[in-house]
């Protein structure tokens, strides 16, 4: 894998996790202008991070890109707490580590 290709992963990943929060925001703001915005943007960045994974699976094997998604288990959880103040308990973090854990065995 090179450095292009890891970047774009990361960045397909970034995407996706933002689309969520994004969409989330847009779930508590419904009837405002700014909640179809956050929709808008939400879906725009899902179309996003699928262009970026299928641009990125051109050269890359299905089995190299999957591990990435694994990402949005921590970015996710993380946006919620800064962004919306989701409460997020230890043992939810320990299974995010192991999770983690089984990516790092896939790619090395």
């Amino acid at each position: 894998m090179t450095l292009a290709e890891f970047m774009l992963c990361v960045a397909a990943v970034c995407c996706s996790s933002a689309s969520q929060l994004c969409v989330k925001g847009a779930s508590k703001r419904v009837h405002t202008l700014l909640g179809i915005l956050l929709l808008g943007a939400g879906g725009s960045l899902m179309f996003v991070s699928m262009l970026i994974a299928v641009w990125v699976l051109r050269t890359l094997q299905l089995s190299q890109l999957v591990p990435f998604a694994a990402g949005a288990y921590i970015l996710v959880p993380l946006g919620g707490v800064v962004f919306f103040g989701e409460k997020v308990n230890k043992s939810f973090w320990l299974g995010v580590g192991v999770i983690l854990l089984g990516v790092l065995l896939t790619l090395f």
